[in-house]
This record gives C-alpha cells, structure tokens and sequence, in this order.
C-alpha cells in the first residue's frame, strides 16, 4: 500500500492510496473508506511537476552507515547518495470524466505509471508506411 495526497479535481482532498493497480481515493458518496478505481479506467494521466529533495537527517544516516562499512568514503558517498526524496504531482482524467490532481513519492508514481501503461492505456502512434 502507497499514500498520495489529493490536491484537487472531482475528489475530496486529502489522503488517498494505490495497492494492486488501484486508487482508493474519498468522494462525496463515498467518504470512507473511498472508492475504489482501478488504474485501467485512466484515459490519460501525465506528470505536473516532479521535484527532488534532500533529508538532512537521513542523509547523515547513511553517512555514518557508509562510514562504518568504508571509512571516510563511505562516509562522502552515503551522504552524497543518501536522504534523496523524490516528489510527483500528477494529473489523470478517467474515463467517465473525472480528474484528479495529486501528490505521491517517487516509488508510488513509478508503480501506478507503469500499472497503467501495462493494463494498455498508452499505445504507442502506429504511421502507415506507403
């Protein structure tokens, strides 16, 4: 299970989650626990924005790990690896003419992205060749 956060569009912001190739997100109807939509009814979906962040904390983290398995270079290379988050403000319309704005991690729009594209969504432009 993965979290996204609904900033706007037909459903109601907040907390929303994607487990097994569908989206649970809070509607007027349904409120709690939220409907349930598969990602195979997305008529089209893109990214907004995709930001990247750095966790102080998590970086000195690995650091200290790094350090411990290969002294000062690992010291340099687990905080220049570590504490790097990753954020994905997305836009999808569904089939019956819904949208939907909302943020997720990196990790969750790679899962619903790739769902997506797999249930055939996106097919790929076929040019006739005279």
């Amino acid at each position: 299970m993965t979290r996204l956060t609904v900033q706007s569009g037909d459903f109601l912001q907040g907390e929303g989650e994607y487990r097994n190739g569908s989206l649970t997100l809070k509607t007027a109807r349904s409120p709690s626990p939220g409907e349930k939509i598969a990602v195979s009814r997305i008529l089209d979906m893109k990214v907004a924005n995709q930001e990247y962040s750095r966790n102080l904390g998590s970086a000195i983290g690995w650091g200290m790990a790094g350090a411990l398995v290969a002294g000062p270079i690992g010291l340099i290379a687990g905080i220049w690896l570590g504490g790097k988050d990753e954020e994905v403000t997305f836009l999808a319309t569904f089939k019956d003419g819904r949208k939907l704005c909302a943020v997720t991690d990196g990790k969750t729009w790679s899962k619903i992205d790739g769902n997506w594209r797999r249930a055939g969504q996106v097919q790929p432009s076929s040019k006739s060749v005279p």
